[in-house]
């Protein structure tokens, strides 16, 4: 799919937001799934079941810039009985390549709020390899302190068709627990996400932040009281 950064996908640098990169490699995604009414509204509407995702790995080459004209690709790459595996790039006109992600997805009973079986329910597999194995990301650790803390106001306008927080959400909560400085003088490397446990209107997020600054990382997580929602890393280097 080929889009141009509109500039209420940047932020105050010029960059595109991290949230606004996750929609579109979702929309791209989205897409190729409609091929197969295996998207998000489809399988909601016609199956009760729904995607969520619950790990994202991404390398950031060069953060897209308001205005730039990009061609975003996505690749389903393996499934196990649970787990559904897909990749993402993201290119300049040129063909360099500017973001590459993987991500782990599971389908859920809408209304059980349960797990079920990707390899079962879809019979397109978009030329995804079976395996047995799962695939390992980041190992991500709750730090303990933290150097900021934030509360969040969950709104209608929040929650996606599958009844929780939708997860580019967590993304501009991440990001706005940190310094404006900060932000203004570095450039976003790396980013690991994991999602515990999703969250809903009738939560009451917390974001959290610490920044270390020897390893040009900044680590994020949201809870919900006592219930981890979401730990991320983000890596960061100076302008």
């Amino acid at each position: 799919m080929e889009v141009e950064v509109p500039y209420y996908f940047a932020n105050f640098t010029g960059d595109i937001r991290l949230s606004a990169l996750i929609d579109i490699m979702l929309l791209t995604s989205e897409k190729q799934l409609h091929q197969a009414d295996a998207d998000s509204t489809e399988m909601v509407m016609n199956n009760g079941l729904g995607w969520v995702v619950v790990q994202y790995h991404m390398d950031i080459n060069q953060m897209p810039r308001l205005g730039q004209k990009l061609k975003v690709t996505t690749q389903a790459t393996s499934y196990n009985k649970y787990f559904f595996y897909r990749d993402f790039w993201i290119e300049d006109m040129d063909g360099n390549v500017m973001v590459k992600a993987q991500s782990a997805f599971v389908l859920i009973d809408i209304k059980e709020r349960k797990i079920v079986s990707a390899a079962d329910r879809l019979e397109n597999k978009f030329g995804a390899e079976e395996v047995n194995r799962i695939q390992r990301f980041a190992r991500l650790r709750v730090p303990e302190d933290y150097d900021f803390k934030q509360p969040q106001h969950i709104g209608y306008y929040n929650i996606d068709v599958n009844k929780h927080v939708n997860n580019s959400y967590y993304f501009d909560w991440m990001v706005d627990t940190l310094d404006t400085d900060y932000i203004a003088s570095h450039h976003l490397k790396s980013m690991d996400i994991k999602y515990e446990k999703e969250l809903n209107l009738e939560s009451e997020p917390l974001s959290f932040a610490k920044v270390d600054s020897e390893n040009h990382t900044s680590t994020h997580w949201i809870k919900n009281g006592d219930t981890l929602n979401v730990i991320a890393q983000l890596g960061w280097e100076d302008k």
